[in-house]
């Protein structure tokens, strides 16, 4: 009987095939070693999702990644189409699928979908609410939207929030106490101590909290010695990017530039997932600059709406 698979459920497994699923669920529509049109995959299934029934015109992704040997050349049947319809249908909806948000559509849609070997970059002002966020969610069941997973806080800037962390708590019905202490928080004050830490111990550390999220507050916020030399800068963001790129073996990296800086776009280009967040006239805009698969694109929402209308959705 015909499985339902989806994008983020056994990502970094076998070999590279090119994966076609849908936008809207990261249902896999269809697994071939070689590319192939998007017909091949919207036809057989009469333009529609058989993971969420909506149209795969306009929602149909590909990514060339490693997938299951049991994945090799799958294609969505005919079959799967009446047994959708049914209610002993074995599929799932793609919701009842584990897989990590921030309960906020506008940004959720930006970045989705959320796993390991991703470095996320968030720039601006509003970019350190979304790491706390981001961080008391990491905490969540699976079946919530969570990673059930404490998480390592670096604070590059002093820029962690405790209230705004416990605001988040409460809103999801966690205790703050309690929440607090599944964050393992690391404060650097030096250039020198943040590109040591990262490069020489940060992916050992995630390891042995078994973190499936780290967060780099305000990466470079120490980086505005006036007597740096270039040769010097570049030595320790190699560092620094070597280091992350270790830790992205098994953990989510976020990473939050607050402060303008001249590097800034150094490490927007090493980002996985990169979005600006600029404020104007109590709006923000959200715009995807990077993304693996994703177009750019760009959402425009007030800090109330973020801090009041984030979703939860922990079970009853």
């Amino acid at each position: 009987m015909a499985m339902l698979h989806h994008l983020y459920e056994q990502e970094g497994i076998g070999r590279a095939h090119f994966v076609y699923y849908c936008s809207n669920c990261n249902c896999v529509l269809l697994v071939k070693r070689d590319l192939r049109p998007q017909s091949e995959a919207i036809e057989p299934l009469r333009g529609r999702c058989f993971g969420c029934g909506y149209k795969l015109e306009g929602n149909i992704e590909c990514r060339l990644v490693p997938v299951p040997d049991s994945w090799s050349d799958i294609s969505a049947p005919e079959a799967a189409i009446a047994q959708t319809k049914t209610s002993s249908s074995p599929f799932r909806s793609a919701s009842s699928f584990p897989h990590f948000s921030l309960g906020f559509p506008c940004l959720d849609s930006l970045m989705r979908p959320l796993s390991s070997q991703h470095l996320i970059v968030l720039s601006g002002d509003t970019a350190s609410a979304v790491a706390e966020l981001m961080t008391l969610r990491a905490q969540l069941p699976l079946e919530a939207g969570g990673f059930d997973s404490a998480v390592f806080f670096i604070d590059g800037g002093n820029r962690s929030d405790p209230y705004l962390f416990s605001m988040f708590a409460k809103q999801h019905g966690l205790k703050p106490a309690i929440a607090m202490r599944r964050v393992v928080t690391c404060r650097v004050f030096t250039i020198y101590q943040l590109a040591d830490f990262i490069s020489g111990h940060l992916a050992s550390v995630a390891e042995d909290y078994a973190t499936k999220l780290v967060v780099i507050s305000d990466l470079l916020a120490t980086f505005n010695e006036p007597e740096l030399e270039e040769k010097e800068v570049s030595r320790l963001l190699n560092a620094i990017g070597a280091g992350i790129e270790r830790a992205k073996k098994r953990s989510l990296v976020l990473a939050t530039l607050v402060s303008p800086n001249k590097y800034d776009s150094i490490i927007m280009a090493r980002a996985d997932i990169a979005i600006s967040m600029s404020s104007s006239r109590n709006r923000i805009l959200a715009e995807l600059i990077r993304h693996p698969t994703r177009p750019p694109a760009a959402f425009s929402f007030t800090l109330n709406q973020f801090l009041k209308s984030t979703n939860p959705r922990v079970p009853g």
